[in-house]
C-alpha cells in the first residue's frame, strides 16, 4: 500500500488528536497528545475531524485509525494524514469496493443523492473536468499522480476549510 505524500505548508506542528471529549454542530472538543484540551470551531467538518474525505465512522474508519466521531457520525482521525490515508485506501485499495468502479459509479456510491444535498452526477462531472479523468475510467487504472489529483479535487469540491483551535481548561 502506498501512502499519500502530504506537504506541511504551515510552520505550526499539526495537532494530533488522542480523544474526542464532546461534539456538536460546528464544534469539536478534543484532547491532544500532550493532554491539552482544544475547541475546534469554524472550518468544515472535514477540518475539525482531520477527515478530508468526510468518511463516516464505522469498521473501515476504525481500522484506519479513527478515534471517535462528531455529532453526526463523521470519523475523527488523530491527524489529517490519517484521514487522507483512509480516503486513499477506501478509493484505491485493491480490496476496496471502489477499486474496480468507474469515476462516475464511484462518486454515486461515495456521495449518494439520498445523503445530505449530494448531486453525484454533478460532482463526478466537476471532478472529471478538474482532473481530466474520463467519467468511465476505472479508479484502479489511475496513476499515483491522478489519484492524488482526484483526492485534492474532491477536497476542493467539498469546500475543505480550516477553522480555529482554542485551548480550553
Amino acid at each position: 500500500m502506498k501512502s499519500v505524500k502530504i506537504i506541511n505548508r504551515g510552520y505550526i506542528k499539526p495537532m494530533r488528536i488522542e480523544k474526542v471529549i464532546s461534539a456538536k454542530k460546528g464544534l469539536l472538543v478534543v484532547k491532544d497528545s500532550n493532554g491539552t484540551k482544544f475547541k475546534r470551531s469554524s472550518g468544515t467538518v472535514a477540518w475539525r475531524c482531520n477527515n478530508p474525505g468526510n468518511l463516516k465512522n464505522g469498521p473501515f474508519s476504525r481500522s484506519m485509525g479513527s478515534i471517535g466521531q462528531d455529532h453526526i457520525g463523521h470519523a475523527v482521525f488523530p491527524t489529517r494524514e490519517h484521514g487522507l490515508q483512509a480516503q486513499f485506501v477506501l478509493l484505491f485499495g485493491e480490496d476496496s469496493r471502489y477499486y474496480n468502479m468507474t469515476l462516475k459509479d464511484a462518486i454515486r456510491r461515495y456521495a449518494p443523492s439520498g445523503d445530505a444535498n449530494n448531486e453525484p452526477d454533478k460532482y463526478s462531472r466537476w471532478l472529471s473536468n478538474k482532473t481530466d479523468i474520463d467519467l468511465n475510467t476505472k479508479l484502479k487504472t489511475l496513476s499515483q499522480e491522478k489519484r492524488v489529483a482526484l483526492l485534492e479535487s474532491m477536497h476542493i469540491y467539498e469546500g475543505y476549510k480550516e477553522g480555529k483551535d482554542t485551548k480550553v481548561k
